[in-house]
């Protein structure tokens, strides 16, 4: 993957850049321009949400229905 600083990707008008740099979470992967959080982080939290959601959903169905 080519560097890209966060403003020319946004000069470019891309919504993504790449610094080369791990995130805090060690992840060497794509940035968003937009706030520069890291798109591994953001699709494992996504799938965190849904999964959290779902646990959820099952346990109140078990509550109303036994």
């Amino acid at each position: 993957m080519k560097i890209v600083t966060r403003v020319e990707a946004a000069t470019l008008g891309l919504n993504k850049f790449y610094t080369g740099k791990a995130c805090k979470h060690g992840h060497h992967s794509e940035r968003w321009v937009n706030n520069g959080g890291c798109v591994q982080c953001t699709i494992e939290r996504v799938y965190r949400q849904r999964r959290d959601l779902i646990e959820t959903m099952k346990a109140a169905q078990e509550v109303a229905y036994g």
